[in-house]
């Protein structure tokens, strides 16, 4: 049987208690330990690793359809041999025009997720009344939908490039093939998943409803690429008009594969166009900074 706590003070009106509560003496572990716990648990988050198994459907099904083409060309060049080159249309130069729908639709139904749900129980007051700042909350969101999407991207994009390697007669050569690509590779993959993170943590984090934040992204990505390509390729506009493709996100991408692994673009608004592929490339990188800022701004002055 528990004995009654100590009496301190008694009055005819009420009673005080020790209770015995202690203050916490331990390890403080600060400001880095909160940012880096934060991204770890967002990372996490993103591939719905620590919550429902519906949670997970999402992410782990695109992520297994960004992967497939890049095992169908694989074994295309498996079969085909020298000739895997005019007969598959999947090459390193071109993997991320052929992905960039399944990572769209990956950001969906992410981004809203990071920072929607937060938002809708009202918990940044928690975060914020700690070693957390603002500032550190928006960048280890920003952080961790990047490195999701970086890794969505490279696994592939490895397999394609090991793919060229073990399925050249001489592996030397697979090698000289291949190594040259390594770089343009992950310069392209950083740019385009710092494109897809901050375009659609910037909508989700101006609302906390994850239909009309998903509704909005999906916008951006499918419909204003949609109705831009049109516009330049129906519209045969001139100077200065022409410049309306930069807004085609999709353009932005393939401007940037095009410029990184010097190759001609395929995206009708960049070849419609008339612009040059190092715009579109210098425009992905300023809005993937740009709208980093906007976050941040963002985060600075919600209500929390």
């Amino acid at each position: 049987m528990a004995l009654p706590p100590d009496l301190v003070a008694g009055s005819a009106t009420g009673s005080i208690f020790d209770l015995g509560y202690r203050g916490y003496d331990g390890p403080r572990l600060g400001r880095r330990h909160a940012i880096s716990t934060l991204f770890a648990q967002s990372l996490k988050w993103t591939f719905g690793i620590g919550r429902g198994g519906r949670a997970k459907i999402a992410p782990f099904a695109l992520a297994g359809l960004t992967l497939l083409p890049a095992v169908l060309a694989v074994g295309i060049r498996a079969l085909a041999g020298p000739a895997a080159e005019r007969v598959s249309p999947i090459t390193p130069q071109n993997y991320l025009s052929v992905v960039q729908t399944f990572i769209a639709f990956f950001v969906t139904a992410q981004a809203p997720e990071l920072l929607g749900r937060d938002q809708r129980h009202h918990v940044l007051t928690l975060y914020f009344s700690r070693a957390l700042e603002r500032t550190d909350y928006a960048l280890a969101k920003y952080g961790a939908l990047l490195c999701a999407l970086a890794l969505v991207l490279l696994v592939p994009q490895a397999v394609l490039l090991l793919g060229i390697v073990f399925a050249s007669i001489d592996l030397g050569a697979g090698l000289g093939e291949a190594l040259p690509l390594v770089l343009p590779m992950l310069l392209s993959t950083v740019v385009a998943a710092a494109f897809f993170s901050g375009i659609g943590l910037v909508i989700a984090a101006f609302t906390p409803r994850r239909a009309f934040a998903a509704g909005a992204i999906v916008a951006v990505f499918l419909v204003l690429s949609g109705v831009v390509s049109v516009l330049v390729v129906q519209g045969q506009l001139r100077d200065p008009f022409r410049y309306v493709a930069l807004l085609d996100p999709y353009a932005l991408l393939d401007g940037l594969a095009s410029t990184l692994f010097g190759v001609a673009g395929r995206n009708v608004s960049v070849t419609s166009s008339g612009i040059d592929p190092g715009i579109f490339a210098a425009s992905a990188g300023v809005v993937a900074v740009a709208t980093l800022m906007v976050l941040i701004l963002r985060y600075r002055r919600i209500e929390a």
